[in-house]
């Protein structure tokens, strides 16, 4: 049985146990041997003239990196891509999804092919695994798509917090602007619904509620940077300045601790020396009971309307 070399060996882990009819006969073996290799289930063919050796197990990752062995030029991109870069708040496919220039015509078996006439050098990333992926911002372009507006939305944001800034993510969207790209006007609809100067919500339930509350006359600034009497300065989730009110969501996962809910409290009292008021619910609260969870914030918010809307009683003469 034909062996391949320790450099060779080494290349092919790193890519997923993938490994090409050229790089076999480059190291030596013979195509009569790679049928050999075949016969004996030593390599699966995965498409024309790439193979995966089968003690590297079938992955989303091997799979990807034998579609970029298949044809040098294709990328992984959309769902595909945002699997491969973590995103949250898309699905998360089985297969590659590969981008394409119009005049190629790459493998089809095994993946979800789509084409563009624009991939420019900055929307492709080279992995050290032999994956070509889309850039964090071209990926999110191309995952608009395949969701709603919803998801899209929080898909968005948790972008913006991760890997983009707003006018990356701008750029990006009118350099792929052309008269009926699918996700174009998806893109555009969502960058256009929030300010520039908006920071992006940390979490997808954040943002739900900040919607919510949105719908209901109440329009929070996100992040909003307040400075504290002690110098330090700190991003409520979302805050009203007129009324010197702000919303946390703590998430059980996050300040379930004894020192968290120490430094929450401390955050609190240093709030109201300033003359603020945080009102905090869980996630555990929301998910629960998102709509009476949203009514008790609505009041606490029409409460401190009214406080600031009175004027303070007369200081008595001494």
């Amino acid at each position: 049985m034909p062996t391949i070399s320790q450099t060779l060996a080494t290349n092919v882990a790193i890519r997923h146990g993938i490994v090409t009819h050229a790089e076999l006969s480059a190291d030596g073996v013979t195509h009569h041997a790679v049928r050999r290799l075949v016969e004996h289930g030593v390599l699966v063919a995965v498409h024309k003239r790439v193979y995966r050796f089968t003690t590297s197990p079938d992955t989303f990752e091997s799979r990807c990196a034998a579609a970029c062995a298949a044809d040098p030029f294709a990328i992984v991109s959309g769902v595909a891509a945002a699997r491969l870069w973590e995103f949250r708040h898309v699905w998360r496919p089985d297969v590659p999804h590969l981008l394409v220039g119009h005049d190629r015509t790459p493998v089809t078996r095994g993946v979800v092919l789509r084409r563009s006439n624009v991939i420019d050098d900055v929307d492709v990333v080279e992995r050290l695994d032999g994956i070509r992926v889309a850039s964090p911002p071209r990926a999110w372009f191309d995952c608009a798509r395949d969701v709603d507006d919803g998801r899209f939305e929080r898909l968005t944001e948790w972008v913006l917090d991760h890997h983009c800034t707003v006018p990356t993510l701008w750029e990006t969207a009118r350099r792929l602007q052309a008269r009926g790209r699918p996700g174009l006007a998806r893109a555009k609809r969502v960058m256009e619904a929030r300010d520039d100067w908006q920071k992006p919500a940390g979490s997808g339930l954040e943002l739900r509620v900040l919607k919510a509350l949105e719908r209901r006359g109440i329009r929070l600034i996100r992040q909003y940077p307040l400075r504290l009497a002690d110098g330090t300065t700190i991003h409520p989730d979302g805050a009203d300045p007129a009324i010197r009110w702000a919303v946390e969501i703590d998430h059980v996962t996050w300040h379930g601790g004894r020192f968290d809910s120490q430094r929450d409290k401390g955050r609190d009292r240093k709030l109201r020396r300033v003359g603020w008021q945080v009102d905090s619910v869980t996630d555990q609260e929301l998910r629960d009971d998102f709509d009476g969870a949203l009514r008790e914030l609505v009041d606490l918010v029409a409460l401190r309307r009214a406080d600031h809307a009175t004027p303070p009683p007369p200081t008595p003469n001494a």
